[in-house]
């Protein structure tokens, strides 16, 4: 299982802080960010990908995918015109919370650029590039 997600980072040349809870990674030299995201939470036929607001405030700043994903972001943001790469995550069951990833695979045709990062709310919106 791990194997295929540590495959969909290296497709990118970015590494994840840890493949068990990282939901996003980085290049080594800063080139590139990688995210994962579900493909069933895009938005406007797959323009737009919002970040989940059922969390308590602040309680995504307690899980390091999360504080590392925000990172990531604003690392995007700050050097790379916004623009991240997508591993697509297909979930087991899209009801059950929290999620098991049933196929991870990179998309390399599908870019996003993050056009609203809340670096204290720990939101975004990534609109496709293209």
């Amino acid at each position: 299982m791990s194997g295929g997600h540590s495959k969909a980072f290296e497709y990118f040349g970015v590494v994840p802080k840890n493949i068990r809870w990282s939901w996003s990674g980085r290049s080594p030299d800063g080139s590139s960010v990688a995210v994962r995201l579900w493909q069933d939470k895009f938005e406007e036929k797959g323009r737009i990908y919002r970040s989940w607001s059922d969390d308590e405030p602040g309680a995504w700043k307690s899980r390091p995918g999360f504080t590392e994903l925000i990172e990531n972001l604003v690392h995007a943001r700050e050097n790379l015109d916004g623009i991240v790469s997508v591993i697509l995550l297909i979930a087991k069951d899209k009801d059950v919370s929290p999620r098991s990833i049933e196929r991870s695979s990179p998309a390399p045709n599908l870019k996003m650029r993050v056009v609203e990062l809340d670096e204290d709310a720990g939101t975004y919106l990534l609109e496709r590039v293209g």
